[in-house]
């Protein structure tokens, strides 16, 4: 059935093709995002304008085609299909209508003093060149890497950096796949915190994680956007939370490879290392002041070398520096020398921030065999051990 020629109001047109598709109003909603209580009342008349996006969507789950959607929004514009509204109704909904979209920018700040990561921005440049260019899906990069080797500052930097290209916005959610303070966030949170992000009211939530899903999918089908996703935990945490747009952009950050991803869905994996020597001592530079760096270049080098490289411990190295600007840096070395007492050495007393806390989140998650061998690397004196050497232990 099409629009044209249709004498029946909009609402009775909607509830006959429903019918004819063998749905009920909780299918429709399942099917489309759009709630329950919003098919209804347009059904029933009780809504004169619903929001285009809503319409759209339920045009899409009833199969039929965008044209119908664009006249059927049409349709509910048209004078005398409804009762008047009074005059106060009129203009609340006027006033509804012509506001300015919502335009989220949700980005964290950015980490200060960054540095290094040449290479995995040009990387990143890249893909974002390639995804300007119209390339067809959602373009992912699942910067993968081990506990604080600083996937959230590239993540964050970058976003910054590139934001401008993204008008419509950017999206942020921490799903606290490794978080000390608590479990991994439901998506279904998240899709309802991005929802509310554009001032979506609660009572138009679906029920479902699908329905909530569908309705993002929906918002963001005509928008250019930015989507971080941090710290996820697992492929299933992070799907549901994917725009089906190719003008979006999605950076996903976890511990995990996310390989699936890249599957099923054309992810660029990024993986990141600890920093090369040089950018260590670059970061550490530019983070204690040139004075200070100046003053004591080897002990700088040390530092770097002692915190294995890694930005999580070069960051607490520079708290504690910070905290004690008369102590020489020469004696952070000396502390970090005794590798029984390394990993104190490299605690300010902030769990997010403590490099053995960070550690023992990564290792509750490895399997047991995995486990079991990094536990039996602990017996080993040394700084580093041979792959011979490490079979023999295992």
């Amino acid at each position: 059935m099409n629009t044209a020629g249709v004498r029946e109001p909009p609402g009775l047109w909607l509830r006959g093709q429903r019918i004819a598709a063998g749905l009920t109003q909780e299918d429709l909603a399942e099917r489309s995002g759009v709630s329950v209580r919003t098919i209804a009342d347009m059904e029933r008349g009780r809504t004169r304008r619903p929001y285009p996006s809503s319409v759209r969507a339920l045009i899409r789950a009833l199969g039929l085609p965008e044209a119908t959607g664009t006249e059927l929004v049409a349709r509910y514009r048209a004078p005398g299909d409804e009762p008047a509204l009074s005059a106060a109704a009129e203009t609340a909904e006027t006033a509804e209508e012509t506001a300015e979209p919502a335009v989220p920018r949700q980005l964290p700040t950015a980490v200060p003093y960054f540095a290094g990561r040449t290479s995995e921005l040009r990387l990143l440049d890249a893909m974002l060149s390639d995804a300007g260019r119209g390339s067809t899906g959602v373009v992912i990069s699942a910067i993968g890497g081990t506990a604080g080797v600083g996937k959230t500052a590239l993540a964050l930097n970058w976003a910054h950096r590139v934001a401008p290209n993204f008008p419509d916005g950017q999206l942020y959610a921490n799903l606290r796949g490794f978080d000390p303070a608590g479990s991994p966030a439901e998506p279904a949170d998240v899709l309802r915190g991005f929802l509310d992000a554009f001032q979506v009211h609660p009572e138009r939530f679906p029920a479902t994680t699908e329905g909530l899903a569908a309705l993002y999918r929906s918002l963001l089908a005509d928008r250019t956007m930015l989507v971080l996703l941090d710290n996820a935990a697992d492929v299933a945490q992070v799907r549901p939370l994917l725009p089906a747009s190719p003008r979006c952009l999605v950076i996903v950050t976890s511990r995990r490879e996310l390989s699936a991803l890249a599957a099923a869905e054309g992810a660029r994996l990024l993986s990141l290392d600890v920093l090369p020597e040089r950018e260590a001592i670059e970061l550490l530079a530019a983070r204690l002041g040139t004075d200070r760096a100046d003053a004591e270049p080897d002990a700088i080098t040390q530092l770097a070398t002692l915190c294995a490289r890694l930005p999580l411990a070069l960051s607490v190295i520079v708290a504690r520096a910070a905290a004690a600007p008369n102590l020489p840096l020469a004696a952070l070395v000396t502390e970090l020398t005794e590798l029984q007492g390394r990993l104190d050495a490299l605690d300010v007393g902030d769990p997010a921030a403590n490099v053995r806390t960070v550690f023992s989140l990564s290792y509750r998650h490895l399997p047991e065999a995995a486990a079991r061998m990094f536990r039996l690397l602990g017996l080993h004196p040394g700084p580093d051990i041979s792959a011979p050497a490490a079979a023999t232990l295992a």
